[in-house]
């Protein structure tokens, strides 16, 4: 049985029957009619949402909106963080503006980081650099350190009396043991979530994973008692960490983090789950499977743009004309050449992040 948490994901996710669970709807009405859609759209990888009309709609008659993604600054951002992010900037590029807590609360709260400021230091000289390094506009992008920011404090402490402790601890499993940081730190999560709206912006969308659901569950339920709007949210599937389960930053043999040399990575790739078979001979003979294969779905993901040719290479994987050393090969260099450029534009974005940051 797989276990779906805020803290943990276990086993194999069905997301059909998750989402049916949590009362998420399907996103299939929408992939095609999106504008220039990414990738992870076209190939079903988003596959959920809740009132993403709204923000369809905004999207067609050009209309304000935002989007908001946040960061746990515990560590190197990593492939899984660029998953949300390249959302956060198809949503931009659609008109969206852009709005990045850094929740080193968060960090601390949950014993990621020894301290508030290690959490705050890890946030200015690794994670904002690498946000500010993947291609947001200053001008339609506001990134803010959560701990610094009065408003989200301010707004935090009014939303507290729109919940309940029965309400936190029923949505995200709080016990006898939780300490009282994790508990409110629920909502500051929701104050961030509607922080946007104390800007001018009535629709937002946050893009995340089906096991952040709780934090939409109960934001949308404090937005509706304070006769705010209820945001929108969609779902996408999780990015396979190198072993296989999901990738997390806080298990280094999980990912591959954008500060990871291009060597590094490539090592890591190689090393990484396959879908092969257990000799060549047999790989020839019945074949791989994509389905479970990193490198493919690596390439799947983020790394091959190009339907077609990532078509051709399933089919070839699947065949065994192609074999997992080849897959990982081609795939490593399409990894290699993405963290070679953004590190050349992270060290330039150090002198551009006031631009982006707010208090």
């Amino acid at each position: 049985m797989p276990k779906i948490s805020v803290s943990e994901v276990q086993g194999e996710v069905d997301y059909g029957k998750a989402a049916k669970e949590f009362g998420i709807d399907p996103m299939d009405a929408y992939l095609k009619k999106l504008p220039e859609a990414p990738a992870m759209y076209r190939r079903g990888l988003v596959f959920g949402q809740r009132d993403f009309q709204r923000i369809f709609d905004a999207i067609k008659n050009r209309q304000k909106f935002a989007v908001l993604t946040g960061v746990n600054p515990s560590g190197p951002l990593h492939l899984g963080n660029k998953l949300f992010i390249d959302q956060a900037l198809y949503f931009q590029k659609c008109g969206a503006h852009v709005f990045i807590p850094i929740s080193n609360d968060e960090t601390y709260v949950f014993h990621k980081a020894e301290s508030v400021e290690k959490a705050t230091e890890n946030a200015v000289n690794s994670v904002i650099p690498d946000l500010v390094a993947l291609g947001f506009e200053p001008k339609l992008t506001k990134i803010f350190i959560s701990t610094k920011t009065l408003r989200i404090y301010d707004l935090a402490v009014k939303i507290s009396t729109k919940a309940t402790f029965s309400t936190v601890k029923s949505i995200f499993g709080f016990t006898n043991d939780t300490n009282p940081g994790q508990i409110f730190y629920s909502i500051v999560q929701s104050a961030h979530i509607l922080f946007p709206q104390l800007n001018g912006f009535a629709e937002t969308v946050v893009p995340i994973g089906i096991d952040q659901d709780p934090y939409m569950r109960l934001v949308r339920d404090i937005a509706d008692k304070l006769s705010m709007v209820k945001p929108s949210s969609t779902y996408h599937k999780f990015m396979p960490g190198l072993q296989g389960g999901k990738m997390s930053g806080s298990k280094p043999e999980t990912c591959i983090y954008l500060t990871d040399t291009p060597e590094a990575a490539r090592k890591k790739l190689m090393s990484a789950f396959s879908g092969g078979g257990a000799s060549l001979a047999e790989h020839r003979k019945s074949g791989g499977n994509p389905d479970v294969d990193v490198a493919f779905q690596y390439l799947r993901f983020m790394f091959e743009q190009d339907d077609r040719k990532l078509a051709e290479i399933e089919q070839k994987f699947r065949s065994g004309e192609m074999t997992s050393g080849e897959l990982k090969n081609y795939a490593a260099e399409k990894i290699t050449d993405f963290l070679r450029s953004h590190q050349k534009e992270r060290e330039k974005a150090k002198s551009k992040m006031e631009k982006f940051m707010i208090e």
